[in-house]
């Protein structure tokens, strides 16, 4: 009974047509020269609840979904949850999962770091500030939230560098000359000596972070990437500079931008720009890298842009079953929920009270062994099936509403005919269950 109401959940017709964007020349030229048919425009009711869990991290409220039906101006939505301090909090946790994981592991303090990135965005600070805060971080993890990042990747920050900023796996040249690059065993061993100055040491019950200039001999001086040598003993300064001036670092920021939003990087995996792996459409990732430093890489400008293209809002229905239709943007590519989205779209959506506690215990219990791994591809994560079982075995509670207003406030939508029949005489309780635990509420599509 349960199952037929899941299986049978389908979409809502009304739909706005974006603006003309700069990205969508690229990717509609690629597509024509590629014989690739791209899917339609989505709904107005899912364009809100998209926009809504990318840029806010949850489903959108009745009062929204009321509000957007009375208006459905797509672009003053980007610009309103943009706006929102939501959006910060959000992205905050975004890219601190991405930066350090999900643990307080080797002495770090995650949540100051989270607070910095929050207060970083809200401030709308660059993100190439951000980048060069991060690798020359000095102080103490729990009062100075970038130090954070150095103290998770001590072992050997320079590999954490290299893919989370530069889109390059320097960790390939580790033990061997890369296979697919041209970077070698010197380039690993050169650029790792920028780190070799910085001294970690526990103080008063936390990690302090310091640089002890001139500990290294001239023979120990780092070499970059280009070849060039630093001109002063402050390597991680003149490294933080190299990495934000270079073009590797505007890519890679546009490129994960794209993957937050789209689900798949243009160039995928997002860490391995190499003559091998090119950007499955060519000359976008660079379109928007030169974008990026025009506008000062804002995070919100970069954002703002993706959301207004056609191809972000494209339909997720599949117009070919074929992996270059994906790897061309041709439709949206469905995003499982992460557990922080799932935990708040469900408490909000059944007017559950939580603590900052609940979440925790939720978001680690789902994530479980993976808690000690950074989160670079965030929409990789799949759910285990000890958790899919708890999950399931977890009693919500019902809310005492119609139909119709069940679909509104769970699924952001209006329930068909068909579905309103097969509901018509069920529980409340029956179908939020066959609705919180459908395909269509754990997905972003």
């Amino acid at each position: 009974m349960i199952s037929s109401l899941i299986a049978l959940l389908v979409f809502s017709p009304a739909l706005s047509v974006p603006p003309a964007n700069p990205i969508d020349a690229l990717i509609d030229r690629h597509l024509a020269a590629n014989d690739i048919a791209a899917a339609e425009i989505c709904t107005d009711d899912e364009f809100l609840r998209r926009v809504t869990l990318d840029l806010a991290g949850r489903i959108p409220t009745l009062d929204e979904l009321q509000k957007f039906r009375a208006d459905p101006d797509r672009s003053a939505k980007i610009d309103d949850l943009l706006a929102s301090p939501e959006f910060d909090r959000f992205m905050s946790e975004i890219w601190t999962s991405a930066l350090v994981g999900h643990l307080d592991i080797f002495g770090t303090d995650r949540e100051a770091l989270r607070l910095w990135l929050e207060e970083q965005l809200q401030e709308n600070q660059p993100w190439d500030e951000i980048t060069r805060a991060l690798i020359t971080a000095r102080g103490t993890a729990s009062l100075d939230g970038p130090v954070n990042f150095l103290v998770r990747n001590r072992d050997d920050p320079v590999v954490k560098v290299g893919r989370m900023f530069l889109g390059v796996r320097l960790d390939c040249a580790q033990c061997h000359d890369h296979p697919f690059d041209r970077w070698t065993q010197d380039d690993y061993r050169q650029m790792r000596r920028f780190f070799g100055q910085v001294e970690t040491r526990q103080q008063n019950g936390s990690y302090y972070v310091l640089d002890e200039i001139g500990r290294t001999g001239p023979e120990q001086r780092p070499v970059f990437l280009t070849g060039a040598k630093p001109q002063t003993d402050h390597w991680r300064g003149e490294l933080a500079l190299f990495v934000t001036n270079s073009k590797p670092f505007a890519r890679t920021f546009a490129n994960r931008v794209w993957y937050h939003l789209m689900g798949r990087g243009i160039v995928h995996p997002i860490d391995d720009f190499n003559a091998l792996n090119p950007g499955s459409v060519p000359g976008l990732v660079d379109d928007l890298a030169e974008r990026a430093r025009a506008d000062r890489f804002s995070l919100r400008e970069m954002v703002r842009l993706i959301c207004n293209s056609s191809a972000w809002q494209r339909d997720s229905r599949r117009v070919s079953p074929d992996a270059a239709s994906q790897h061309a943007f041709a439709w949206r590519t469905m995003k499982p929920l992460t557990p922080g989205q799932y935990f708040d779209s469900v408490y909000q959506a059944l007017e559950l009270d939580y603590t900052a506690a609940d979440r925790e215990r939720f978001v680690r219990a789902t994530i479980g062994d993976a808690l000690q791994e950074d989160f670079n591809p965030t929409w990789e994560y799949r759910e285990t099936v000890q958790m899919a079982m708890s999950r399931l075995a977890t009693p919500f509670g019902s809310l005492d509403y119609g139909v119709t207003e069940l679909y509104r406030r769970i699924l952001s939508r209006d329930p068909t005919q068909r579905e309103l029949q097969l509901c018509a005489d069920k529980p409340a309780g029956d179908i939020v269950f066959a609705l919180i635990h459908s395909n269509e509420f754990f997905f972003n599509h």
